[in-house]
């Protein structure tokens, strides 16, 4: 049974191992915000020392680019004369933009962290935001979560509110347009009827006038 248990911890070992090794894992941006953690057991445990993480945050959406935010944030920094500060040789986190041409793939630095204040939140300037996270030898600390999602960027919205304004215009027009033609066919109409009137009256008269002429 010893024996069994020690094969049984050992493949769970090799499991976790090779979880670890798929460091690059890719993520479809929509437009309700989605989350995902620094490491597997990110409830549980602190991140691993000597470790990177890499995600790939695309979106499917024409012009659309991604942003993201932090969620929660602690991991590995330097408090030295009350300010906190941040080395790429310990613990890191950072955002990149991706641009690929080709086969070649090249990451444009945006931003890095160790969540030593407000980062605020993230804008990629293309359908493709690439995170790196990387840890030294030393300290371990809980971790982070990333709220990301599909965003449509401020000119996509005035374009579509130029077309909403032009649609209310355009409507504003043939309604106008529609106005002013009834209006004309009622004139029309009142002038018709104002003929037909005094033709009547006019044709009544006559009647008259020629049986007073007969009597």
């Amino acid at each position: 049974m010893v024996h069994y248990r020690n094969q049984i911890l050992f493949l769970l070992l090799i499991l976790n191992f090779i979880y670890e090794a798929i460091q690059l894992t890719t993520l479809i941006a929509e437009k309700t915000p989605k989350q995902f953690h620094s490491h597997f057991n990110y409830t549980t445990q602190n991140y691993p020392n000597n470790y990177t993480g890499e995600w790939l945050i695309r979106t499917n959406g024409d012009n659309h680019t991604i942003q993201a935010n932090l969620a929660e944030c602690d991991i590995e920094s330097v408090t030295r004369k009350g300010k906190t500060m941040c080395s790429w040789d310990w613990d890191i986190l950072a955002f990149y933009n991706v641009n690929t041409t080709g086969n070649a793939t090249e990451y444009i630095y945006i931003k890095s962290t160790c969540c030593n204040g407000t980062l605020g939140p993230i804008h990629g300037s293309g359908s493709e935001l690439y995170v790196k996270f990387t840890t030294d030898s030393s300290t371990s600390k809980k971790g982070f979560t990333i709220s990301y999602q599909d965003f449509e960027p401020a000119e996509n919205h005035t374009e579509s509110s130029k077309s909403s304004q032009s649609t209310a215009e355009s409507g504003s027009s043939t309604a106008a347009t529609v106005g002013a033609v009834i209006g004309v066919l009622i004139g029309a109409v009142a002038v018709l009827l104002t003929i037909v009137v005094i033709r009547a009256v006019y044709l009544k008269k006559k009647n008259l006038s020629r049986v007073n002429s007969k009597d």
